[in-house]
């Protein structure tokens, strides 16, 4: 696992698979620290900790990241390679610094 992150912070190539992984982990982060604030509350308010509700709450944040990680998969097939997406980009750039063309400057002949 440790070198999909270190692939993914270099920005290689990552099949539709492992970038929705990717989605899952960040949205099960997430879910944690949404799961883990009223516990934090309940510790600082002195209450008792309800910790069936704190379950729910995780729970429904876990649905919702397993949710975004498979629109994530699904959407990934059609996501164009890394290379190509920099070599339009590139190519569209370059021909906007480049300016017009000369044919497109010239004025139309009647």
């Amino acid at each position: 696992m440790l070198s999909l992150l270190t692939r993914a912070r270099a920005y290689d190539m990552l099949t539709p698979g492992e970038r929705a992984f990717l989605k899952l982990l960040e949205g099960m982060f997430a879910t944690a620290l949404v799961a883990a604030l009223p516990a934090i509350a309940g510790a600082l308010g002195g209450g008792d900790i309800q910790w069936g509700e704190i379950a729910r709450e995780a729970l429904a944040a876990g649905g919702v990241a397993a949710l975004l990680a498979l629109g994530k998969y699904a959407r990934a097939h059609g996501d164009p390679t890394l290379a190509s997406a920099a070599d339009s980009a590139g190519k569209a750039v370059s021909a906007h610094m480049a300016g017009p063309s000369p044919e497109a400057a010239a004025p139309a002949q009647p």
